[in-house]
């Protein structure tokens, strides 16, 4: 881009253009013209890390250049690798300048996930302009309630976000008093926090909590909730009937309070559950519900969701699930498996079995550790049941590994998809190759096309691979890692 036409743009649209940088990379836009230079020189939004003497230095170069130019700061993002505590007031003076200087997002981080650094929080719960504090690693205990009770409510603060923050329940009640206008609240592994009860929070729509303590919540304007524990009975939610979605997490749970707390609310659209020790669960009748993602529960049981329109299951075995009712507004849905190993005839059967329980799967992705032979007529005999259409299958092999046609026969025969993508070497993708061929060439078979396709990086479009025999086989030569191939399968 030249002078002249990088001169065309205004600065206030090329502010709109460095905000979607970090400010590393927005920093090296601005040899591009003196515009971009200007536009750099006052840019809204500020991005440091501190790691050594000299990036101490160019913080407190550019933050007293903000402050002696008057310049708007609209997010200041700090991320602390330091360990030495000389640095703080050096902190305290950076903080300062962009409260005067109108700050309205504000990211605190300490990498090192340390509570030694004092928040200076009651500067920032009585700022008229913030609107969103996020913290990470720092300490609120240092400050007294009676001080922070004199401060006046902060009518802009939307969402507050603390991350191994050390405060107790005390501090914890009073911001929250100070800040009632808050929609977005989360509390990750703060040190100090027992028996949390979350009331009153009449405005909270969002609300995140990653905690081993016992946790009651009262929000009756709540929408999202995300929680993580060790176990879910710790979890007391008072009045939610205006949960849309709902994501619980590497908890311990019974059937009875799990299926409890998922009927309650009506109007669930959005149901995530990941690494839960339970039982076995039902998914309950619900019209509501839109997307069901479940990633390593292996017994689910029954979903009964006639207008779910995503599902993803994510794990290391074939899960027990049946859906009682096919949605016919099923858009998505994707199984993911990894990684596998040792696999049998059998377990090829129960894949197949799994997959025939839905009319047809979106997306199924299987990663192998690595490939082996199966017995086939172990494999015949085993199945009855129908084979499952699948639109997408992806087979990822991690180890490398030679050709195997009796795998390539069980994967296939599992499942029949239209797409196939492969990653694996050279080796295992002409043995795909040859294995296609020789089904389609078949009298009786039931492959009637397959076509293969490579990404072009020149151009980053598809188009058909070229492709040569070689002896009486099918090849295309050396796959290299950078190359992205797939098969169109028509069955």
């Amino acid at each position: 881009m030249g002078t002249s036409s990088a001169d065309m743009l205004s600065v206030c649209l090329i502010h709109k253009i460095l905000c979607y940088l970090s400010y590393g990379e927005a920093a090296r836009m601005r040899i591009l013209s003196k515009t971009w230079l200007q536009a750099w020189l006052d840019l809204p939004n500020l991005e440091f890390e501190v790691t050594s003497g000299k990036s101490i230095t160019i913080v407190d170069e550019i933050t007293n250049r903000y402050r002696d130019g008057n310049i708007p700061i609209d997010k200041f993002e700090f991320h602390n690798y330091t360990k030495p505590d000389h640095i703080y007031p050096l902190i305290d003076r950076w903080l300062d300048i962009v409260l005067q200087n109108g700050v309205r997002h504000l990211v605190y981080r300490d990498v090192r996930y340390s509570t030694s650094y004092p928040f200076p929080i009651l500067k920032f719960v009585g700022s008229n302009f913030l609107r969103e504090l996020i913290l990470t690693g720092c300490d609120l205990m240092h400050i007294s309630l009676s001080s922070i009770s004199y401060v006046a409510k902060s009518h802009s603060l939307r969402k507050l976000s603390l991350s191994c923050v050390r405060l107790d329940m005390n501090m914890l009640q009073t911001l929250l008093n100070s800040c009632p206008f808050i929609v977005d609240l989360v509390i990750e592994h703060c040190t100090g926090l027992k028996n949390i009860e979350l009331l009153n929070l009449c405005n909270v729509r969002s609300l995140g909590i990653r905690i081993h303590q016992p946790v009651t919540i009262q929000a009756p304007a709540l929408e999202h909730l995300s929680y993580s524990s060790y176990c879910l009975k710790q979890l007391h939610i008072i009045d939610y009937e205006n949960l849309k979605s709902l994501e619980i997490s590497y908890t311990e749970v019974s059937y009875r309070y799990l299926n409890n707390l998922i009927s309650i609310p009506y109007c669930l659209e959005r149901l995530i559950l990941a690494n839960n020790t339970v039982s076995k669960f039902d998914v309950c009748r619900s019209q509501s519900l839109r997307v069901l993602k479940i990633w390593n529960c292996k017994i689910i049981g029954a979903i009964d969701a006639p207008n779910l329109q995503l599902f993803e299951y994510k794990g290391r075995v074939i899960p027990q699930l049946k859906f009682v009712q096919e949605s016919r507004q099923l858009k998505h849905s994707q199984i993911i498996l990894d990684p596998l190993y040792n696999l049998d005839a059998a377990w090829f059967c129960e894949l197949r079995k799994f997959l025939s329980d839905s009319t047809s799967w979106s997306h199924v992705t299987l990663c192998f550790l690595k490939c082996n032979e199966i017995n086939l007529k172990s494999f015949q005999l085993q199945c009855r049941a129908f084979t499952p259409k699948v639109d997408v299958l992806d087979a990822k092999f991690l180890t490398p590994t030679g050709e195997c046609p009796t795998f390539v026969d069980a994967l296939l025969w599992s499942c029949r998809p239209r797409k196939l993508n492969l990653q694996s070497t050279s080796e295992m993708f002409t043995c795909f190759v040859n294995r296609l061929m020789e089904m389609k060439n078949l009298s009786h078979g039931q492959l009637k096309a397959a076509k293969i396709c490579k990404f072009d990086q020149k151009s980053q479009s598809w188009h058909p691979a070229e492709h040569k025999h070689n002896r009486g086989e099918l090849s295309i030569g050396t796959v290299n890692k950078s190359e992205k191939y797939f098969f169109l399968l028509d069955w």
